[in-house]
């Protein structure tokens, strides 16, 4: 038997932590991948969900480690604490016509529930030549920092987030008009 790293006991949690909320009907998962990469000794784990009800929007949490990460956590004294834990980005897709009042409107949204300290990224596509300007808006949060095991407890407070995040965006009428 292995100790598992913190990458996988903080997977383990907020996998189980979404799996919970879909079996309690709040949400729907739509998709799972748990990555190795051989060449460089990285994992990256991804479970995509939306609201039950909801359809044109839908969120991802994204967790992952390198080989600076495992290596920082396994080793003994390689004096990198600061590379210990995993990062954790949270990506939002929603698809809306193309406004930019709507832009601003998401974006305040999101730094209202996740805080003004968080790096938000909105990446907006669409097909040019589509009459209707709908647009595939990607918006990213990123915790600028690594998450540690001794802030596991803090993934059910994320989970909250993340299904409030989704609840917010379902009261914005362009965003159940596509």
């Amino acid at each position: 038997m292995f100790d598992p790293t913190a990458f996988e006991n903080m997977r383990t949690v907020m996998e189980g932590l979404i799996y919970d909320s879909d079996l309690d009907g709040k949400i729907v998962v739509l998709d799972r991948n748990d990555l190795f990469n051989s060449s460089k000794l990285s994992r990256n784990y991804t479970i995509t969900f939306r609201l039950k009800n909801q359809q044109n929007a839908k969120l991802t949490f994204e967790l992952s480690a390198d080989l600076q990460n495992l290596s920082a956590e396994l080793l003994p004294n390689t004096n990198k604490e600061a590379l210990i834990g995993a990062t954790i980005y949270i990506h939002l897709y929603l698809r809306h016509k193309k406004s930019d009042i709507l832009y601003h409107t998401l974006q305040n949204k999101v730094e209202d529930i996740w805080g003004k300290e968080m790096k938000i990224v909105q990446e907006i596509s669409y097909n040019p030549l589509n009459a209707d300007k709908i647009v595939n808006n990607h918006i990213t949060i990123d915790f600028k920092r690594f998450i540690i095991e001794e802030q596991i407890d803090d993934m059910i407070i994320m989970m909250e987030f993340m299904e409030k995040t989704l609840i917010s965006l379902y009261s914005i009428d362009a965003l159940l008009t596509v």
